[in-house]
């Protein structure tokens, strides 16, 4: 459950190849149920998006500003939530007008917290739309219009108590990723350096998927094939160099309900980065399992034991391979005739 403690709405004024310029609102929005609904249907959309980089913030606060201005606001509150708003609208105008395509849009910036008392600063750029209503008591058809949540594209949030709490560990900043340069001034506007380490970012995928294989009941053979699946389409991109989709990942190896993969990478809340180019060794733990100690070494391909050429015994913690190839067998025979 989330709070809103403060929020407010600018405007962006900004045409495709023009100069930016802002509308500024002289004081926080009264915190209604319509302004308290909007900003928490903001997060929700936010949360449950998978194409989202995240990161911390930039060293350089002189061409990243953004850090500096919360933290007036946030940790030495110098400056009111209004003021602060209105400096990064101004960051935002900024970091947009040498973007041809960016458009502008009511900026809408919010303060929110969760039971555990954990805040965020929320960013999004939305837009009106117009439609059509059909009267409750008239029956007859009107004009209206709403603002357009389904097509959100621009929007971030900074974890305040995360960033506060200094810990080089974590991710702070999370964003909605797109193709160009569209996302990549929003991400400038909050200051956010992305940290992409396809390695990190490919075990937490690892780890993911197995969870999820796990989590559906799938028997040996079902997980096998879903967790080869998903090691062949993350390997050609890792061949052909190309970063990964998640959505698109989602879409090719649970086609029957795509939505429900896509709502694990969100729900588990382990910030995969959209678009990291998957890292080769990384993802041979999806199709085999490694093992060392000081008299033997193990990697056995998952099929093995599906298909039934190895078999583990749970109860007595003993594995057992078969069909050994003849020149194994050979070389085992002339070890233990030695033996004798």
């Amino acid at each position: 459950m989330f709070t809103v403690n403060s929020a407010i709405i600018h405007k962006l004024i900004k045409e495709p190849h023009g100069k930016a310029s802002v509308s500024e609102r002289k004081d926080e929005l009264p915190l209604t149920d319509p302004v308290k609904k909007l900003v928490i249907d903001i997060q929700e959309l936010y949360r449950n998006r998978t194409g989202k980089g995240y990161g911390r913030f930039e060293t350089d606060e002189i061409n990243y500003p953004s850090s500096t201005i919360l933290s007036s606001c946030f940790e030495t509150e110098d400056i009111d939530f209004v003021e602060a708003s209105k400096k990064l609208l101004s960051v935002l105008a900024n970091k947009a007008s040498p973007v041809g395509l960016a458009t502008g849009g009511f900026v809408l910036m919010a303060h929110i917290s969760n039971e555990s008392g954990v805040g965020w600063f929320v960013a999004a750029i939305i837009n009106n739309i117009e439609s059509t209503a059909i009267d409750e008591k008239t029956f007859e058809v009107k004009d209206t219009v709403h603002v357009d949540l389904a097509n959100l594209r621009v929007a971030g949030r900074v974890c305040l108590t995360d960033w506060l709490n200094d810990d080089e560990d974590i991710r702070y900043i999370g964003f909605l990723k797109q193709r160009g340069k569209i996302s990549d001034y929003f991400k400038e506007f909050l200051g956010c350096s992305e940290l992409i380490v396809n390695a990190e970012e490919t075990k937490k995928l690892v780890s993911t998927l197995k969870s999820f294989a796990k989590g559906k009941g799938l028997d040996q053979q079902k997980e096998d094939d879903f967790l080869q699946k998903a090691y062949d389409y993350c390997k050609e991109k890792n061949e052909s160099d190309e970063p990964l989709s998640l959505d698109g990942l989602a879409n090719a190896v649970w086609s029957d309900n795509p939505d429900e993969l896509k709502k694990t990478f969100v729900d588990n809340d382990v910030q995969i980065s959209d678009g990291f180019v998957p890292d080769k060794r990384s993802l041979n733990s999806l199709v085999k399992m490694k093992y060392r100690t000081k008299y033997w070494s193990l990697d056995l391909d998952r099929h093995a034991i599906s298909e039934g050429h190895a078999h583990y015994n749970q109860q007595k913690g003993e594995l057992t391979l078969k069909n050994l190839p003849d020149a194994f067998k050979a070389e085992l025979d002339r070890e233990l005739d030695d033996d004798e």
